[in-house]
């Protein structure tokens, strides 16, 4: 049996679909060695019978292939939609003039995630000049939405009924970050909507503050955001506002760029994302 016919027949198709995509997207996480079969079923929380189903259907389709004996990656058909794919959906090319930007005026490492349903993934980032560097997130790392600068600013920016949902949601993901709590995270919602940016302090990663602003499409929907992160002696109150700033004038470059118009002066989506604990 092929993956078309098990996705296409029969009663189970959409769950099918779903338990496949949910392994697609734990494939997605930097890891060079490839995951065991425990390892996808502990991440995405499916029955072990049915990953080993379902992860030989998708080799079987080209989605994912075997590194050694009994290591699965994204397989060669996975990198070829990759790259069809980002000829509409990859945004760096729009970004690499203000991620440079970023990174020269601040010194320090600037990130640029995007939006993956309930999570935020890490598509780009500069490494700034000061000698203490931080480099919390690798390229194609996953958080769940709301965990970091980044995400928060996203999360922040949704509605009030999404937004709870996603909150809602997430369970025990929270609690390897620092023991954040979702009632944690509803506070920072709050106090990102009020202050227009978002700042993760010491709940990712011990000693780490970032600052991170929305990039919204035209109907000032967020699906993504920027972000400077740095060690928390250069990050001191005084200094949010400043690189909010910065961040805001880079991502309505962003957007004005996507849509074709020029950046708006005016008070607009990207006054929506969040401020933590330092």
């Amino acid at each position: 049996m092929n993956i078309k016919s098990d996705l296409m027949t029969g009663p189970g198709v959409s769950k099918s679909l779903e338990r496949s995509i949910a392994i697609l997207r734990a494939l997605t996480a930097p890891q060079p060695a490839g995951f065991a079969l425990t390892e996808i079923a502990r991440a995405t929380e499916i029955p072990h019978p049915t990953v080993h189903r379902l992860l030989k259907q998708l080799a079987q389709a080209g989605m994912v292939a075997l590194k050694g004996e009994k290591r699965y990656v994204l397989g060669p058909l996975a990198f070829e939609l990759g790259l069809a794919a980002a000829d509409h959906h990859d945004i760096r090319e729009k970004c690499v003039h203000s991620m440079n930007k970023l990174s020269r005026l601040t010194h320090d490492t600037c990130y640029l995630v995007i939006r993956s349903g309930a999570d935020a993934v890490c598509v780009d980032r500069r490494e700034g000049t000061f000698p203490i560097r931080v480099l919390t997130l690798d390229i194609g790392s996953r958080r769940p939405l709301g965990v970091g600068a980044a995400g928060l600013a996203i999360l922040s920016g949704l509605p009030d009924e999404e937004a709870e949902a996603i909150i809602a949601d997430m369970g025990d993901r929270l609690r390897s970050f620092n023991r954040l709590t979702q009632s944690d995270l509803r506070a920072q919602v709050k106090e990102a909507r009020r202050s227009g940016f978002a700042v993760s302090g010491n709940w990712v990663t011990l000693g780490v503050t970032a600052v991170g602003v929305a990039i919204s499409d035209a109907s000032g929907r967020p699906f993504g955001a920027l972000s400077v992160s740095a060690v928390n002696h250069r990050m001191p109150k005084e200094r949010w506002p400043e690189l909010a700033a910065m961040l805001k004038v880079e991502a309505q470059g962003i957007q004005a760029r996507l849509i074709g118009s020029k950046p708006s002066s005016s008070k607009g989506a990207l006054q929506n994302p969040a401020s933590n604990r330092d």
